[in-house]
C-alpha cells in the first residue's frame, strides 16, 4: 500500500509539474490532486506500543467539536514514521524540482534533505553555516505559522528564497516543512564569496557550485508553496488522526490492564472467600459436631434424670412391700411357736390368717405398684435411646410418659390434664414422642413456674384432616415478645449460669421439624402462660 502510495504521489506530481512548464493557467491542476489524496487511505503507523509510551505522548485529550489536547513533548514522528516521512518529501521535491527538508521548530532536521543544491550543502558542511541555516528554518517557520498563509522569505544563511508550511496537530505547531533555495537576482557571487570566507570555506569552490542552483520564476514558486502547504496540512490531519487512534490504543491499553488488574483482584478475592469459606466449613462442622454431642449429652442427662426419678419413685412400693413381708414373717413365726408348744388357739391362728392376707394385699400392690413404673420406665428409656419407629397407641404412650415424669410433677404438685382420643394409633417414632413431652414439661417445670407456684398443663392431642395435632400449655410466667423467635435457637437460655443449657427446645425443635417432618409454633405473652402447638403430617396413619 505505501509503495502504490509513492507511486500515485511521484506519478501525479510528475504531471503537475509538466503542466507548470506550459503555463500558468494549468497550475490550478494541482488542486485536483489533493482530491486524490482525499480519497488515498494513507496507511498509519507508529501505534503506540504499550502504556507509559502512551502517557508520555499524551497527557490530555478530549475529542469534540472544540477539541483540545495537551500534547507536550510529542514529536512528529511519534505520529508518522520517518520513512513515510521522508518517502513524501523526497516525491514532493523530486516533483517541484525543488529542495525540501522537515524540521522541528527550532530548526532541527527530522528528515534527510531532499534535492539540495551544491551551495546548501557545502554551507551544512560547516558548524557555522548549519547553525545558521537552522536558525534560518527556525525564522521563517515561525513566521510562516504566525502569518498562516503561503508567503516565501529570503535565507537568513545564503540568501535564497525559501518558504515553510507549518505542520499542526491539534492546535500545536510541532514541525515545519521548508522548501525552496530559489536562487533569484539578489543573490551576488560577490556575496557568496564573502559568506564562505565567513563560515570557513573557500570562496571559489562556493561561488562555483553557485551555477547549480534552483532556478525558478516566483509566480510558479508561490504555486508550489500553496500546494506543499495543502501537503502539509494534509500531513497535519494524518497526524491528529494517528494521534487520536493513538490515544484510542492508550485508552485500550490502559483498560486491558485495568481489567487485568480487576481479574487479578477478583482471583485474589476468590481465593480468599474460598479460604475464608473453607475455614468456615471446618468451623461450622465443628460447631456442628459439638452440638450434637451437647445434644447427645443433653439427652443423656435427660434419660439420668428419669433413671434418678423412677429410682425415688420406686423406693415407695418396694419400701412397703419390705416392710409387709418383715411383718408377714413375724407373724409367722409367731405362729410357729406356739403351734409348736400345742398353746396355738383359734383365734390366735385367724389372727395370724389375717394378718398373711392383709401383709399379701399390701406386698402385691406395691409389687405391682413397682412393676408398672419399671415397665413404664423400659418402654420410654428404650424409646428414648432408640430411633425405630413402631405402632403405638398415642394415649398410652402419654400416660407412661406421664408416669415417668410423676416424680418431677409431684414436687410442685401442678394439675396435668390430658384431652386425648383412647383409639388414636400411628405408626411413628414414640421416642421422639417421649423427648418432646418430657422436654415441654420440663420447660414448664423450671421456666413457667419459677417461684414454684401451683400450676396447670394441659396436653392436647387429635388427628384433622390428616393432621396430628399436639396442642400443650401453661398457665405459667409466659415469654417475652423479644424471646419469643429466639426461644427455638441453639444455647438460648434465659437461665444461663443457673443450670440452663438452652438445648431443650433446639432438640424438641429439631425433632418436630427433621425426624417427624412437622412444623412447631409458640403462642405466649409474659404473664399468660405458653401453647405450644405441634403439627405432623400423617401419611397412610403414620407420620412421614
Amino acid at each position: 500500500m505505501r509503495n502504490l502510495l509513492i507511486f500515485r504521489l511521484w506519478q501525479d506530481f510528475t504531471i503537475y509539474t509538466q503542466y507548470l512548464c506550459f503555463a500558468h493557467t494549468y497550475i490550478l491542476y494541482a488542486v485536483d490532486i489533493l482530491l486524490v489524496l482525499e480519497v488515498i487511505q494513507i496507511p498509519l503507523h507508529k501505534p503506540i506500543k504499550n502504556e507509559l509510551e502512551a502517557v508520555g505522548i499524551t497527557k490530555q485529550m478530549i475529542f469534540d467539536n472544540n477539541s483540545i489536547l495537551d500534547i507536550e513533548n510529542i514529536a512528529l514522528t511519534d505520529l508518522i514514521s520517518i520513512e513515510e516521512l521522508q518517502q513524501i518529501q523526497n516525491v514532493c521535491a523530486d516533483a517541484f524540482g525543488i529542495a525540501s527538508i522537515i524540521t522541528t521548530l527550532d530548526g532541527q532536521p527530522i528528515t534527510q534533505p531532499s534535492n539540495f543544491c551544491k551551495v546548501c550543502e557545502l554551507v551544512r558542511a560547516t558548524e557555522l553555516g548549519r547553525q545558521n541555516c537552522m536558525r534560518s528554518a527556525q525564522f521563517i517557520g515561525n513566521k510562516a505559522h504566525e502569518l498562516l498563509e503561503p508567503t516565501y522569505e529570503k535565507c537568513l544563511s545564503c540568501g535564497f528564497i525559501d518558504a515553510s508550511a507549518p505542520i499542526i496537530v491539534a492546535g500545536e505547531h510541532i514541525a515545519n516543512w521548508v522548501f525552496g533555495q530559489i536562487r533569484n537576482s539578489d543573490v551576488k557571487e560577490e556575496d557568496i564569496r564573502l559568506y564562505a570566507t565567513e563560515i570557513g570555506l573557500c570562496p571559489d569552490e562556493l561561488a562555483a557550485a553557485l551555477s547549480q542552483t534552483h532556478i525558478m520564476p516566483l509566480n510558479q514558486f508561490n504555486n508550489c508553496i500553496r500546494l506543499i502547504w495543502m501537503m502539509a496540512q494534509k500531513l497535519s490531519t494524518l497526524a491528529y488522526n494517528n494521534l487520536r487512534l493513538s490515544n484510542d490504543n492508550m485508552n485500550l491499553l490502559l483498560a486491558e490492564q485495568a481489567i487485568k488488574q480487576l481479574n487479578k483482584d477478583l482471583e485474589n478475592r476468590i481465593w480468599e472467600y474460598e479460604a475464608a469459606n473453607n475455614e468456615l466449613q471446618e468451623t461450622l462442622a465443628s460447631l456442628q459436631e459439638t452440638q450434637a454431642q451437647l445434644i447427645q449429652q443433653e439427652k443423656m442427662a435427660s434419660l439420668g434424670s428419669l433413671v434418678a426419678g423412677i429410682a425415688h419413685e420406686i423406693n415407695t412400693p418396694l419400701g412397703v412391700g419390705v416392710t409387709a413381708a418383715s411383718y408377714l414373717d413375724q407373724q409367722t413365726k409367731l405362729a410357729e411357736q406356739l403351734f409348736a408348744t400345742g398353746m396355738i388357739k383359734k383365734s390366735d391362728f385367724e389372727k395370724y390368717l389375717t394378718a398373711s392376707s392383709d401383709a399379701a394385699n399390701i406386698i402385691l400392690l406395691n409389687l405391682r405398684r413397682a412393676s408398672e413404673l419399671i415397665n413404664s420406665f423400659k418402654r420410654v428409656a428404650a424409646d428414648r435411646v432408640s430411633e425405630n419407629r413402631q405402632i403405638f397407641n398415642f394415649k398410652n404412650y402419654l400416660g407412661a410418659i406421664i408416669l415417668s415424669l410423676r416424680p418431677n410433677l409431684k414436687k410442685s404438685n401442678h394439675n396435668l390434664l390430658i384431652e386425648c382420643d383412647e383409639f388414636i394409633e400411628i405408626d411413628s417414632y414414640p421416642g421422639a414422642f417421649s423427648q418432646i413431652i418430657t422436654n415441654l414439661v420440663m420447660n414448664s417445670l423450671i421456666h413457667a413456674y419459677p417461684d414454684g407456684r401451683q400450676g396447670n398443663i394441659k396436653i392436647d392431642a387429635k388427628i384433622v384432616s390428616n393432621q396430628f395435632i399436639l396442642t400443650y400449655s401453661d398457665d405459667g410466667a409466659g415469654i417475652s415478645e423479644s424471646n419469643l423467635d429466639k426461644i427455638f435457637e441453639p444455647f438460648f437460655t434465659t437461665r444461663r449460669g443457673k443450670g440452663g443449657t438452652g438445648l431443650g427446645l433446639n432438640i424438641l425443635f429439631n425433632l418436630v421439624t427433621q425426624t417427624l417432618q412437622g412444623n412447631i409454633k409458640c403462642q405466649s405473652s409474659v404473664g399468660q402462660g405458653s401453647s405450644f402447638i405441634i403439627t405432623v403430617p400423617i401419611v397412610n396413619g403414620g407420620t412421614p
